[in-house]
C-alpha cells in the first residue's frame, strides 16, 4: 500500500509541468484607455440634425399652406381686391380697409370670425368732422387780464306762428257751373321728373386710411369714442 502511494505520488509530480503548459498566455494585461471624443464632431452632428429638422418643420408648413390656398389662384380675384389696411382694436377684433372694384369696404373680425362687411360711399373726413363738432364744445376766447366775466346771454328762442286753417267757405250748387265745369279740359300732368342719379362712390387712398387710423390710434383718453356706425357712414 506505501509504494503504491509512493508511485502515484512521484508519477503526479513528473507530470504536472505537462498539465500546467506554458505560462506565458496567463499573465495579466491591463487594457488600454479609449481615444478621448472628438467635441467638434459631436457639434458638427448636432447642428446638422437641427438644420436638418427646421428643414422638415418649414416643408410641412409650406405644404399646409399650399393645400389651403384656394385654386383659383391667389385669391386676391384678378387684382379686383387690395388690402388698403388694419386697425387693431383688442387682441382679437380689428377693422380691415378693403378696396373691390373701386369701392371701400370696411370689414370688422374677431376671434370668432368674420363679423360685419359695410361698403363705404362716403369719405372718413367729412363722418369725422361731423362727429366732431357734435361732441367737441366750441371754444372760448381767454379773458383779458383785469376784464370782468359777464355771464352769457341766452340768445332768445325765436317759434314760428302755427299756420291757421283757412275758413270753409259754403258749397253752393249749380247746375251751370257744373257743366261749365265738365265741359273744360283738365289740366295737363307735368311729366314726372328724371329719376335721381346715385352719386358716384369715391376712391379711397392708401393716405387717406393711413390718416384715419393715426387720427383713432392718437385719440386722447377724455375724447368720447365715435360710434362705428357714424365712422363707417
Amino acid at each position: 500500500m506505501t509504494r503504491t502511494l509512493v508511485a502515484l505520488a512521484v508519477s503526479l509530480g513528473t507530470a504536472s509541468p505537462l498539465f500546467a503548459g506554458p505560462t506565458s498566455g496567463l499573465e495579466y494585461a491591463p487594457p488600454t484607455a479609449p481615444a478621448p471624443p472628438d467635441i467638434g464632431a459631436l457639434v458638427l452632428r448636432l447642428i446638422l440634425m437641427t438644420v436638418v429638422l427646421i428643414g422638415l418643420c418649414a416643408v410641412v408648413l409650406w405644404l399646409a399652406r399650399r393645400l389651403n390656398q384656394p385654386m383659383g389662384g391667389a385669391g386676391d380675384g384678378g387684382g379686383r381686391l387690395k388690402h388698403e389696411g388694419t386697425l387693431a382694436l383688442d387682441r382679437v377684433c380689428a377693422v380691415h380697409i378693403l378696396s373691390v372694384d373701386g369701392q371701400t369696404v370696411a370689414v370688422t373680425t374677431d376671434g370668432t370670425g368674420l363679423r360685419s362687411m359695410v361698403v363705404l360711399a362716403e369719405p372718413f373726413d367729412a363722418a369725422l368732422n361731423e362727429a366732431n363738432e357734435t361732441t367737441e364744445p366750441a371754444e372760448q376766447p381767454a379773458p383779458a387780464l383785469g376784464a370782468r366775466r359777464t355771464a352769457p346771454v341766452p340768445t332768445p328762442r325765436v317759434t314760428e306762428p302755427a299756420e291757421q286753417p283757412a275758413p270753409v267757405r259754403p258749397q253752393v250748387f249749380s247746375f251751370s257751373a257744373t257743366l261749365n265745369t265738365a265741359a273744360e279740359p283738365g289740366p295737363e300732368k307735368e311729366p314726372a321728373p328724371p329719376a335721381p342719379v346715385a352719386p358716384a362712390v369715391p376712391k379711397w387712398s392708401a393716405d387717406d386710411v393711413q390718416q384715419l387710423m393715426q387720427r383713432l390710434v392718437n385719440r386722447p383718453n377724455d375724447e368720447p369714442i365715435i360710434s362705428r356706425d357714424a365712422a363707417l357712414r
